[in-house]
């Protein structure tokens, strides 16, 4: 037998057929399967949501667990239970504890914040552990902390710590084995988040110290396709990506997979296996290794998001003054706003960040003494739109392709970025011609 290390995702919890897959999968499995859970998203959003409410008294810890009690008996009816077992109302008066403190505090630390959100993995490994014992499969549920999954302690963004996780190894059980994913413990002994849905990083990382043949992942939320078939319903499952592609497209909000998923891999060039959940087995979509495979035409996918916005710091001297924007990304990173790129000329510079993040940039900014900067401008009804594949620069030909398909269409690109990788190249728009570009890309590039 050889160990099995399977991410599988919270979502799933809603879709009955998935569900019967996975136990008849499991089932008739003969690996130790190791099964890494991501946080159901309802129960994920409850519980941060819940800590913001009881810090500012809108509302009481029995408010939150009685939405929290909801939820879960929402996903047991799925497989016709409704009673939460033993091991579940344990985690729910534990989290329930919790949060009392928090609402007498009236305050939480970076520590307990963690250990709280902890739970939306926990209570969601608990529900897919009754369901298997609903169908008479036997698993173990045990969580990081009992394995010694070691990690820094860098609250709601920590690294797996490997050469200290070795005991790992030992601490897992045969059979099947559920897992709760996105956080481990510090050497100090606290509960720390690996991230936001980061469980694709604890499976990987798991998958390391185990030196697993591969790691699966079983129903992503979205595939990996020439483009979101919301845009492109005609668009085709990518059979082949690189660790770099895959990573590249993780950060667009078409696919379900965290951006730090290949990090833990590529060193021992374990493959990742894409499966969808059908007729009580799996198919395989999608293979993500260290391969790299260059179509004819470069580009495997064309993807979108409109979580952005843009910030940009205009003057007559901005491209020429020393220290503006070592100003300005010091006092992001200080107050840990992430800057996804930048792009300057000589009278502006544009700063590329998450949307939700953008108002409180823009605070920042305002308080710097920004020597030349004459006006600071907002754009936030805006799309990045971006061509992903190995072999851009080999191929000039893309870009103008990229820039024909839009220009015959007389779609206006606000910024653009091309040539600092071989394997994207980007163009911001206004929002409203959002679907208008990504067909037209689409099409110059797949017909």
């Amino acid at each position: 037998m050889s160990n099995c290390v399977i991410r599988f995702g919270g979502t799933s919890l809603s879709k009955f057929p998935v569900l019967e897959a996975f136990a008849s999968l499991l089932s008739e499995s003969v690996n130790d399967d190791i099964v890494i859970v991501s946080a159901i998203p309802e129960l994920q959003k409850t519980i941060e949501q819940g800590l913001d409410l009881l810090t500012s008294n809108a509302a009481n810890s029995d408010l939150i667990i009685s939405q929290i009690n909801n939820t879960i008996c929402q996903k047991l009816l799925v497989f016709q239970q409704s009673v939460p077992d033993e091991n579940l109302q344990k985690e729910l008066t534990t989290l329930h504890n919790l949060l009392k403190g928090i609402e007498f505090t009236g305050d939480f630390s970076l520590s307990l914040k963690d250990q709280v959100i902890s739970y939306s993995e926990r209570i969601t490994a608990g529900i897919l552990h009754q369901f298997l014992s609903d169908k008479q499969i036997v698993s173990n549920l045990i969580f990081p902390e009992d394995i010694g999954l070691i990690v820094t302690e860098e609250f709601g963004n920590a690294s797996i710590i490997y050469d200290e996780s070795t005991a790992l190894k030992d601490a897992i059980p045969k059979g099947v084995t559920l897992i709760p994913g996105s956080y481990g413990i510090s050497s100090g002994g606290k509960i720390v988040r690996l991230g936001k849905q980061s469980a694709d990083y604890s499976a990987a990382g798991i998958a390391r110290i185990l030196g697993a043949d591969m790691l699966q992942l079983w129903e992503l939320d979205k595939e990996f396709r020439t483009s979101d078939t919301e845009f492109i319903p005609e668009s085709t499952l990518i059979p082949r990506l690189t660790y770099d592609e895959a990573s590249e497209l993780s950060y667009f909000s078409e696919l379900s997979i965290h951006p730090r998923i290949v990090e833990p891999l590529i060193s021992q060039h374990i493959p990742i296996h894409v499966f969808r959940l059908v007729n009580n087995g799996k198919e395989l979509s999608t293979i993500i290794n260290s391969e790299s495979v260059v179509l004819e035409n470069v580009v495997k996918s064309v993807v979108h998001t409109e979580e952005i916005a843009i910030l940009k710091l205009n003057g007559p001297g901005v491209g020429f003054k020393p220290g503006i924007l070592a100003k300005v990304t010091t006092a992001f990173h200080q107050s840990a706003i992430n800057i996804r790129s930048v792009i300057t000329s000589q009278v502006s510079i544009n700063i590329i960040l998450n949307k939700n993040e953008i108002g409180k940039a823009l605070q920042i900014c305002t308080q710097l003494a920004l020597s030349s900067v004459s006006e600071i401008i907002v754009e936030d009804h805006v799309s990045l739109i971006a061509i992903v594949g190995h072999g851009m620069q080999q191929h000039h030909g893309v870009s103008a392709k990229l820039f024909t398909a839009v220009a015959l269409h007389k779609i206006n690109v606000l910024l653009s970025g091309s040539g600092a990788s071989d394997l994207v190249s980007y163009l911001i728009v206004d929002q409203k011609d959002t679907r208008k570009a990504i067909t037209e890309i689409h099409n110059i590039f797949f017909h």
